[in-house]
């Protein structure tokens, strides 16, 4: 006689697919701008027959243009199942990409690069991958947090050289065809098939536990948008987030635009030699959201914040000094080490400031102030046409010097102290 086995473990925790799903893609969706743009920054300058400032120009009001609809998307992904604002995202931007196919002008390739990778960017990036992780996690949020958005640093690891490679065999045109065709039979699927929006729409609770933690099960008052906004725009914490991490992000975007064309252009070495040097800061990036995330969840938040804003000017100071090789990949790694720490910590420091329910729109709002940090990537075009990189390493170390000492004034909250 046999009878139904009570032995089986309890079923998996659907947290940790969604963590491979974020990871996933992050690493595609990252590898079609953030780590190609770079390697063919110069392609664009020869093909266009225009200079670093015109190419900038077009990179920065892309990015300008994504961080400007945030709140939007931001609201959406609140109100609207995450799937679906995904999928719809992903196919503009591969219909975008397939536009690119026929551009030949220089204002063309500014419509196609503007309207399409900057609408659609919000909706496959860390805005709603950080929203995913927020709603599955929550004793484990911010190594979560670290390993969903780990994709993005693995690609700056190898998207760079397989960027070098796809430019000299197949062309960025036809990169971003294949790009395109990765967005419709990879990604578009995925997220149809695998998302779910949060624990309870499948009988579970956040970080697999068997029953609803304590912040899971504390009611919030209700609130209009209007008041929602109110307190996220009178918060001193917010304005704090925005100026550090303003201005991480800006310098991380500038550095990574305009560092291939530094090395070859500047400095003499190859196309190769700084793709790997970018590949270097994508690795050290791998660790650092480990690593930040870790210490979200067990230490100090604004000791947390001020080693990454102390890391990022150290990365800079070595930018200025030195024009040796291995120390320029030491500086790399240090600043993708500190760039580790831009998504899980600034995720962590929102949802424990505002609570899970205002994440997206925190995030979004956040993202929105963040716009003019986009503008970092076309004063380094500028600055480099007329002063040099070296002028803009030095403006930046300064930077973050500011940020560190206003951080240092703020207090953010640790996980007992979180709503």
């Amino acid at each position: 006689m046999t009878s139904e086995s009570t032995s089986a473990g309890p079923p998996l925790f659907y947290g940790y697919i969604l963590l491979g799903y974020s990871f996933t893609v992050g690493f595609l969706a990252s590898s079609f701008f953030l780590h190609s743009r770079g390697i063919f920054f110069p392609v664009w300058m020869e093909e266009f027959g225009v200079n670093r400032t015109d190419i900038s120009l077009i990179i920065t009001l892309t990015l300008f243009t994504g961080s400007c609809l945030a709140p939007v998307i931001g609201w959406l992904i609140d109100r609207f199942p995450v799937k679906w604002v995904s999928c719809a995202g992903a196919m503009w931007m591969g219909t975008g990409y397939l536009l690119l196919q026929s551009v030949e002008t220089y204002f063309g390739f500014a419509m196609v690069l503007i309207g399409f990778q900057g609408v659609a960017w919000g909706t496959l990036g860390p805005l709603v991958q950080t929203k995913l992780m927020v709603n599955w996690f929550t004793r484990n949020r911010g190594m979560a947090l670290g390993v969903a958005i780990m994709g993005l640093s693995v690609a700056g690891i190898v998207m760079p050289t397989i960027a070098t490679f796809l430019s000299e065999t197949l062309g960025w045109r036809n990169a971003y065809a294949l790009y395109a065709g990765i967005l419709f039979l990879v990604i578009v699927p995925g997220t149809v098939f695998l998302v779910k929006q949060e624990p309870a729409d499948i009988g579970q609770f956040p970080d697999g536990d068997s029953q609803p933690g304590i912040l899971a099960a504390t009611p919030q008052a209700q609130q209009t948008n209007l008041e929602v906004y109110r307190e996220f725009l009178t918060s001193r914490e917010f304005w704090t987030v925005v100026l550090t991490f303003g201005t991480m992000n800006g310098v991380y975007s500038a550095l990574i635009t305009h560092l291939p064309n530094y090395f070859k252009g500047d400095l003499g070495f190859s196309l190769y030699d700084a793709s790997y040097a970018l590949g270097i800061a994508g690795a050290c990036a791998i660790g650092g959201k480990i690593v930040w995330g870790w210490l979200m969840d067990h230490f100090d938040a604004k000791f947390t914040v001020l080693i990454a804003v102390a890391s990022y000017l150290g990365s800079m100071l070595l930018m200025m000094i030195s024009r040796d090789y291995l120390i320029l990949l030491v500086a790399c790694g240090l600043f993708g080490l500190s760039f580790g720490a831009m998504v899980p910590v600034r995720s962590v420091l929102l949802s424990r400031l505002f609570g899970v329910r205002k994440y997206s729109r925190v995030n979004g709002l956040l993202a929105f102030f963040l716009a003019p940090a986009t503008f970092w990537t076309l004063i380094a075009g500028y600055v480099a046409d007329n002063f040099g990189y070296v002028t803009i390493f030095q403006i930046w170390a300064c930077a973050f010097v500011l940020a560190g000492i206003i951080t240092s004034l703020i207090h953010f909250p640790n996980e007992d102290q979180a709503p």
